[in-house]
């Protein structure tokens, strides 16, 4: 499911995968925000179509609002293009059973 969420002023496309195990931004976005990237342990990622993706970094408690209430996650940065960011199980999980 795809849902606009917003970080300051600017709209985030974010994506609420219950597939992906972990929470993802897009590398271009994760640059245009000014967030800090961190180094990553992992060097890539395994994606839906079995291809891989290298990881740029990790962003650590990044803040955005989604529906006048906060958020906040780490994210491994990646090439996404189709959206700004994916919630996976890491974000979902804190908000009850899955």
């Amino acid at each position: 499911m795809k849902v606009k969420g917003v970080y300051g002023k600017k709209p985030l496309f974010v994506l609420i995968d219950s597939g992906s195990t972990h929470n993802f931004m897009d590398t271009s976005v994760a640059n245009q925000l000014g967030c800090k990237v961190s180094p990553q342990g992992l060097a890539r990622v395994t994606v839906a179509d079995g291809g891989q993706l290298r990881v740029a970094g990790r962003i650590e408690k990044f803040k955005w609002n989604f529906q006048n209430h906060s958020f906040q996650a780490d994210f491994m940065v990646i090439a996404l293009g189709n959206c700004d960011m994916v919630l996976g199980v890491q974000c979902l999980r804190t908000l009850g059973p899955i």
